[in-house]
């Protein structure tokens, strides 16, 4: 009994997927582990072997991973004016979400039936709410 568990932990293989990229008519970009028609396969690089996974709820990955001594340093006016930028960039692209969103409700308003308009809502609706968590963490 012991020996097929054993057997079967030999032939386990590491997890690979396949990450497509989606361009629409509209420009909306969509990245997916499922092929979609007119979607390109993304060529990326595996991680490498040693790398460090996600943090568990309640640890910082600074307390997973702590900085090497020889680790170039960032001033804090320096690290300042990048989150800045940072957040700058992800208050655009939430205006533009939310102008997205509210022309696809316009759209599904006058066709509440189509699903395809329903699915395009339900997008930029988690694609703002994403984009508020992400603003979030920007501190």
């Amino acid at each position: 009994m012991l020996l097929r568990p054993l057997l079967i932990t030999c032939f386990v293989l590491p997890a690979v997927a396949d990450i497509y990229k989606h361009v629409d008519k509209d420009g909306q970009v969509t990245y997916s582990n499922i092929p979609i028609k007119g979607a390109k396969r993304m060529e990326l690089d595996p991680l490498p072997p040693n790398s460090v996974p996600a943090p568990r709820s309640g640890q910082s990955r600074a307390a997973n991973n702590p900085t090497p001594g020889n680790f170039p340093r960032v001033d804090s006016a320096t690290q300042k004016n990048r989150d800045e930028g940072r957040r700058q960039i992800l208050q655009d692209e939430m205006a533009s979400e939310q102008k997205l969103l509210t022309e696809s409700r316009q759209r599904l308003t006058a066709a509440p039936q189509d699903a395809k308009l329903r699915d395009k809502t339900l997008f930029h609706e988690k694609n703002i709410e994403t984009l508020q968590k992400e603003i979030a963490r920007v501190q």
